[in-house]
């Protein structure tokens, strides 16, 4: 069957002026009608508007997805099935979310009441899913899979002491890390702060701390970008995660 620009703008919620850029840099070309010279869309073109509609929403620019759509079809798919990956992890972090606001407001009703663990497991899951997300498939290649997952129950068990005192730590770490970032110290009191710092707050999670793995670690910062950008707009210096590293070698003996 095919579509008018009129038709096709109707079918899927876009405007008719759209479908003639698209068609104009390439990104959704038209037939042309061989009476008429008008624009027509047969059925694949209807796909690849539908896989262009889904990207969108993704947030991925037309240059993204154009550069997406020249690729083969399985590389596609892939993307998509990507993006399937992190809507059901938001999916389900907004139902437990929801799961949670409606006990306490049970509980400010006189209903049953939560436990302190609890209360931040919404805040926890969300943390653990966008770790996993960055960094899960190297960590279990590096640590392993039981590491892993041993890590990642340690951290959804935490008490809510536990949980406030990990965040506080991560706070000081950050606001000595720009101190030492700023110095260039790394011989100085507040250095060795930054090391002693980064190893209680990985030790709320890790079962096993080890100078080894600890050091494997800020290897792994170093050759990692994600890592890098993570400290770097968290302290707001461009050289934060390698002055981590550096103090980390230093005193991780």
């Amino acid at each position: 069957m095919a579509y008018s620009v009129q038709a096709l703008a109707q079918l899927a919620g876009v405007s008719p002026r759209t479908l003639r850029y698209y068609d104009q840099i390439g990104l959704l070309p038209a037939d042309r009608n061989p009476d008429n010279g008008y624009r027509e869309y047969s059925t694949a073109a209807v796909d690849r508007l539908q896989v262009i509609r889904y990207f969108q929403a993704f947030d991925f620019s037309l240059a993204e997805i154009q550069a997406l759509l020249a690729q083969p079809t399985a590389a596609q798919t892939t993307a998509l099935a990507q993006q399937r990956v992190a809507l059901a992890a938001k999916r389900d972090h907004l139902t437990a979310l929801l799961t949670t606001l409606d006990r306490t407001l049970a509980a400010r009703q006189g209903g049953p009441q939560m436990t302190d663990t609890e209360k931040f497991t919404a805040f926890k899951r969300q943390q653990l899913t966008a770790n996993d997300q960055q960094f899960g498939a190297e960590a279990r290649q590096n640590y392993g899979k039981a590491a892993v997952d041993a890590s990642q129950q340690r951290f959804s068990q935490l008490t809510e002491a536990d949980y406030q005192a990990m965040q506080a730590t991560e706070k000081d770490l950050l606001a000595a890390l720009k101190v030492v970032t700023t110095t260039g110290d790394y011989a100085s009191p507040t250095a060795q702060q930054v090391y002693r710092l980064h190893r209680q707050w990985l030790c709320f999670t890790w079962n096993n701390y080890s100078v080894a793995a600890h050091q494997g670690l800020a290897q792994l910062y170093l050759s990692d970008d994600r890592f890098a950008k993570y400290y770097n707009q968290r302290t707001g210096c461009a050289n934060a995660t390698a002055a981590l590293v550096a103090c980390i070698q230093r005193y991780a003996k």
